[in-house]
């Protein structure tokens, strides 16, 4: 290609319908959509209409219909004051690549909404690269009909995505101006992330959601076999990556739903330690202090593993601490010594309750000696510091 073809490719597209140079077989009975014309050329178009009874792992998909905005707002989200869900557009694109930059293509767009009888998932395929200002336009519809866009980690890949191919395209991208963005990947992790090895969506859907994938096409493939469609044509090659994107959209509706169902619990509804954990820390966050400690006292009584049940006193007792209700602080750090007689941390509050709250000096020596020898055998940087209490607690004996 030379340098005037090259130039040419970046200047503003013509107002006309532009055909694909080389054609595919007919999509229509493989995806079952339609070609769909735009003042900047075609593109294919397929719609799905799920209704609202159909079961998606172990919830129906109508439940995300039942999303309320001030259960968002638990987990740090700004959704708009009047927000509904069936307001809402789902968001997720299938590229041609993982790494984002200039040169990758969004090349399946695919976006959900709920109406009345049923979740509509509507995808924009692009059969070739000249079709792209033909998908980026009727996105930008569908983005210009509502004011919340919700993704899957879309804050870090697909909307800065978009956001470049309409940037190169020359395209104004109007309809995700002054959007209100809820990333479900964020949210996810604030409630599992030490309950599961990965907040992946697959990981979210086989361990919280219920959902079972059979011959889904992993991630990493799709480039790869719609490369493969450009070269061979054959329609049968895109099956696999649309169902996989309708999945991945529908999942997400579940997945806000479910999200916002574990928020409402209160302690005595918590049936998961994990969870009622991070609804701990959600509460600390609102100063809830209260709230916080029953959560943590609930998430102790579920927890089965030491490690789990030591780190829920840890915070407990800082909770406490901070609130000047030192009694029960340092019974919460004797618990902890009971469960793992190496715990520097608490060795060291304790000694610290003792001389200064106390007025105990005895046991504050005998704490601060029992802390450095953990530390001197754990080749703690605490050392010189515990050196320093004892040091001055033997002053204060002496």
């Amino acid at each position: 290609m030379n340098l005037t073809n090259k130039l040419r490719q970046f200047l503003p597209q013509q107002n006309r319908a532009t055909p694909s140079p080389n054609p595919p077989a007919d999509l229509d009975l493989v995806l079952q959509g339609q070609e769909v014309f735009t003042p900047f050329g075609a593109c294919y178009v397929v719609q799905k209409n799920l209704p609202l009874q159909k079961k998606h792992g172990f919830w129906r998909i109508g439940n995300g219909l039942e999303v309320e905005s001030h259960n968002l707002k638990v987990l740090g989200q700004e959704p708009p004051e009047d927000f509904k869900v069936e307001d809402a557009l789902f968001l997720d694109t299938e590229t041609t690549g993982l790494s984002g930059g200039t040169g990758t293509y969004a090349f399946l767009i695919g976006t959900g909404r709920f109406i009345s009888t049923h979740f509509v998932v509507k995808q924009f395929l692009m059969r070739d690269y000249n079709e792209e200002l033909a998908v980026l336009y009727l996105v930008d519809q569908e983005l210009q009909k509502t004011d919340t866009v919700i993704s899957f980690n879309g804050k870090t890949f697909d909307l800065p995505l978009l956001h470049t191919r309409f940037t190169i395209s020359r395209l104004s991208f109007q309809g995700a101006q002054n959007h209100h963005h809820l990333d479900l990947l964020h949210m996810a992790r604030k409630l599992w992330r030490k309950k599961l090895e990965s907040c992946s969506l697959n990981s979210l859907e086989a361990n919280i959601l219920g959902i079972n994938r059979t011959n889904d096409i992993p991630g990493f493939e799709i480039p790869g076999r719609y490369f493969q469609f450009l070269q061979t044509r054959q329609g049968e090659l895109l099956q696999d990556i649309l169902q996989h994107n309708v999945i991945d959209i529908v999942s997400m509706a579940i997945l806000l739903y479910r999200i916002t169902l574990t928020t409402k619990l209160s302690p005595e509804e918590c049936d998961c330690p994990w969870e009622a954990e991070a609804l701990a820390q959600m509460a600390l966050s609102r100063g809830d202090h209260q709230q916080a400690i029953s959560y943590l006292e609930a998430a102790r009584q579920l927890c089965t593993e030491t490690e789990q049940e030591i780190s829920i006193l840890h915070q407990n007792a800082l909770i406490h601490k901070r609130q000047a209700q030192y009694d029960q602080a340092s019974a919460l750090w004797r618990r902890i010594l009971m469960l793992n007689e190496d715990d520097l941390v608490a060795y060291e509050e304790l000694a610290k309750f003792y001389e200064h709250k106390a007025k105990d000096l005895g046991a504050a020596d005998q704490l601060t000696r029992r802390a450095l020898a953990v530390a001197w055998q754990t080749k703690s940087p605490k050392i010189p510091a515990l050196e320093h209490r004892l040091s001055r607690i033997e002053r204060k004996l002496g």
